[in-house]
């Protein structure tokens, strides 16, 4: 079993039957029919070991080396997938089958894995059953090398050299690996209680690459074995590059699906494993429940103790409820410290509650965080398909709804009711209609010029969402916009605003204006591994440089999940697009913020630009912050100005843009095209489009 398996099978404590019958029915069989073997074939075995030429017996004797030493020492191609290591021992083992026969190649292969296994103290039911798996996979390739008369032995020393030997080789190979698969397959399924082909579809990608191309380097190394043995050893090298290239690819995938600091599933993870439960919930009748789980006091330990605490509270908590579901259920992490947990295999409310149960007393014992004790605990809201929903975005907000009960009345642990919330019902009908909105293009974009204070030319414009309902009426963005963030639409709604603010950049560039545009993001999309990619393909689509592009984020996303932020905030200034930090000064960690991140601009909160020219405490604060930018070579822009008082408070200041209703409300495509094109460009908004 390669270490790709042996990492999914963790039992659990209480095994099934099941389980324990294919760990005892495989190996049993495979002795059974090896002795058969051994006992109808020993003499093509024994009498002719010593008569074999110099040359055959020391390929035996490398070959024999190879697979013991492959099974010792596996290559290890990736300590995070495969910590123990990936056995190379395939290669030799398949190729001494094709080059001497089956019983030399099962008895050799079979006593290296136990040898194995009991060097590694495995437990010994795991050990034979490794040992009949290689043996049963052996011998279904044999069955078909015997089927068309292509197998050897000690007698009849035999590699292929035909096409027609090439083919049937590579249908025995065949043979052995999906006999290997579907063994390990059905144990863990067994274990698990997850179906065959779920567990051969995690897995399959990786076993192809390895495995796979391991049984197809084999007819190669038993051609040398029959004409230069001594060259046999070499073979070692292209079988380490191909387990390094399969760990490498694996490593790939299994990053972009769980999260960087804690390892779960990431928010993309989760919502596809969701789905795929939600399906088979629908086939079989099976419940399925979603656990929404957020820690108590967690901001407290990042605005007392800072990030680095608060990131060593996370990765613990991660472990801690990891160790307390089940080996099926899944635990994912969607952002700061909002955690998810998929029970795929619900059967009553007294499961799901017990798992409940399980994950507040983890979350409950004290956190040992800067060399101190510090309680969080951990608030829990369950729904459960189909009582509660039937598709994953209404399941999880009404999880996420039960939560914040859970939260508000103390209790811990809620399931999603109804009488929750008096507005549960409108918000899923809110969502329903954004959803049919997106649908029928029913988003639209406004666009609010900003303006450089030094001589009012033009800077650029930010894409404001709105929503045109069906009466013709505009919703505004602080109805939906929040019920968007909680339920997973977001990404959509964001995709929908850059593809109309960037094929709107492109036609003004056509028109011959160079307008620089800003479009706000969520921390669901920064979170999103694939959001860069995403964004630098829509800007080939729409012909439109990364410098006309800046990206808004606020300080309160950035805080939430630093580490992951910065990564992807960086790939977006690596393809030049430029980065704005809005609402700037109202987080605690502002100077950081300025410190670490690839930003371009910061954005005075309204909170301060609204009293500059009132207040003294309010001016001090802007001029501070307009200082600290300019020193760090950014720019400074003032959202909500609304009179001349303040333009002139903030000029004096040394604010470089305005934005706000003194200088142009937000405008439709049309209007803003006559807007713009009244007034001149400033070098402001001009600097990054022309570099």
């Amino acid at each position: 079993m390669s270490a790709a398996h042996a990492q999914r099978d963790r039992p659990e404590p209480a095994r099934p039957v099941l389980f324990w019958a294919q760990m005892v029915a495989v190996p049993v069989v495979a002795a059974a029919l090896g002795v058969w073997l051994v006992g109808t074939r020993w003499h093509l075995v024994a009498p002719s070991l010593g008569e074999l030429p110099l040359g055959a017996r020391a390929a035996l004797a490398v070959g024999v080396a190879l697979v013991i030493g492959g099974e010792l020492r596996p290559f290890i191609g990736s300590s995070r997938v495969d910590p123990s290591g990936v056995a190379w021992s395939t290669t030799f083992a398949f190729a001494l089958l094709l080059f001497a026969g089956i019983v030399p190649a099962m008895a050799l292969l079979a006593g290296a894995a136990a040898l194995s296994g009991i060097l590694s103290r495995r437990a010994t039911f795991r050990w034979l059953f490794n040992a009949g798996q290689y043996a049963l996979s052996l011998m279904a390739a044999w069955a078909v090398l015997e089927a068309f008369d292509r197998a050897a032995s000690l007698t009849a020393l035999w590699s292929p050299r035909t096409l027609g030997d090439l083919a049937v080789v590579l249908l025995a190979a065949a043979a052995y690996f999906v006999t290997n698969e579907l063994l390990v397959a059905g144990a863990v399924s067994a274990l698990t209680g997850r179906t065959v082909v779920e567990d051969l579809r995690a897995v399959l990608t990786f076993e192809v690459a390895a495995n796979g191309a391991q049984l197809a380097l084999a007819p190669v190394v038993a051609l040398v074995m029959h004409h230069a043995p001594a060259l046999t050893v070499l073979a070692v090298l292209p079988v380490a590059a191909i387990h390094r290239s399969a760990a490498a690819e694996r490593e790939s995938r299994h990053a972009a699906s769980h999260d960087d600091l804690t390892d779960l599933a990431n928010r993309k993870h989760f919502v596809s494993r969701s789905e795929r439960a939600l399906e088979e919930s629908r086939r079989t009748g099976e419940p399925v429940a979603v656990l929404v789980v957020d820690l108590d006091r967690f901001k407290e330990v990042n605005d007392v103790l800072g990030h680095p605490a608060g990131d060593a509270v996370i990765v613990e908590a991660a472990r801690r409820m990891r160790a307390a579901v089940g080996d099926a259920d899944v635990v994912g992490r969607l952002g700061g410290d909002e955690f998810a947990v998929l029970v795929p295999a619900a059967r009553s409310r007294q499961d799901v509650e017990r798992v409940a149960l399980r994950l507040r007393e983890a979350l409950e014992t004290p956190f040992r965080v800067s060399g101190r004790d510090v309680d969080l605990g951990a608030s829990i809201g369950i729904a459960m398909a189909p009582e509660h929903a039937e598709d994953f975005e209404s399941l999880f907000t009404r999880a996420d709804t039960a939560m914040y009960a859970a939260k508000r009345e103390g209790t811990g642990t809620c399931f999603y009711g109804p009488e929750l919330d008096a507005g549960a019902a409108v918000h899923l009908g809110v969502l329903g209609a954004l959803r049919r909105a997106l649908d029928a293009g029913h988003i639209t974009v406004a666009y609010q010029p900003k303006v450089a204070m030094a001589d009012h030319a033009l800077d650029g414009v930010e894409a404001l969402v709105r929503w045109r309902d069906e009466d013709g009426s505009f919703l505004p963005p602080d109805y939906f916009v929040p019920l968007a963030e909680q339920s997973g639409l977001m990404p959509r709604l964001t995709a929908a605003v850059l593809d109309l603010t960037l094929a709107q950049c492109a036609q003004w560039s056509r028109q011959g204006l160079r307008v620089p545009v800003s479009v706000n993001i969520s921390l669901r999309d920064v979170l999103d591994p694939d959001f860069a990619v995403g964004l630098a393909a829509r800007l080939v689509r729409y012909g439109v440089l990364a410098s006309m592009l800046t990206l808004e984020i606020t300080e309160r996303v950035v805080t939430e999940d630093l580490s992951r932020v910065r990564a992807t905030l960086q790939e977006l200034s690596d393809i030049g697009v430029r980065l704005s930090i809005d609402d700037f000064g109202t987080g605690w960690s502002s100077l950081v913020l300025l410190r670490n991140l690839p930003v371009s601009e910061v954005k005075l909160d309204r909170s301060f630009v609204g009293p500059v020219a009132s207040s003294g405490s309010d001016a001090a604060i802007v001029r501070s912050v307009t200082d600290l930018a300019h020193e760090l070579g950014l720019t400074v822009v003032a959202e909500g100005v609304e009179d001349a008082g303040t333009w002139d408070a903030l000029a004096a200041l040394g604010c470089d843009v305005v934005q706000g209703y003194l200088v142009a409300q937000p405008m439709p495509p049309e209007a803003a095209t006559a807007w713009v094109a009244s007034r001149p460009a400033t070098a402001v908004g001009m600097q990054g489009a022309a570099s």
